[in-house]
């Protein structure tokens, strides 16, 4: 087992995303991509892991989803409702819509990842039941 305080010395935020974004992938692969689906979290990793930092086309972001075109769509237009992310059309093609994360966000995503290092530093005392 390794000590608490080694964990914080390998495990960051950046690691963390990784991480989730594997657990992700894993999740899909051994339950299958329909039964356990988080789309609206899918988006917002997709947005928060562009590495451009430049807003992503509505088509392109919904693409980044396990739920339906349609489904994304929805999706995403009730984050922006939320004010989670910023919808705008393309200046250069009026029939795009642009996505891209608030700050409030993109800080509030900082604070997740953040949060999940710390619980990784801190070993849990639960342990699987045994059979």
């Amino acid at each position: 087992m390794i000590e608490g305080s080694r964990i914080t010395n390998t495990v960051d935020r950046c690691s963390m995303v990784g991480f989730t974004e594997q657990v992700q992938r894993l999740r899909a692969d051994e339950f299958g991509r329909d039964l356990f689906t988080i789309p609206a979290f899918e988006m917002l990793l997709d947005l928060y892991t562009c590495k451009s930092r430049r807003p992503r086309s509505l088509t392109a972001l919904t693409a980044a989803s396990s739920a339906s075109e349609r489904n994304s769509q929805r999706i995403v237009h009730r984050l922006a409702q939320r004010e989670l992310v910023k919808l705008r059309r393309d200046p250069s093609d009026g029939r795009r819509i642009l996505v891209e994360l608030e700050p409030a966000t993109r800080e509030l995503l900082d604070r997740f990842f953040d949060r999940m290092v710390e619980l990784v530093a801190v070993p849990s005392a639960c342990q699987p039941n045994e059979h």
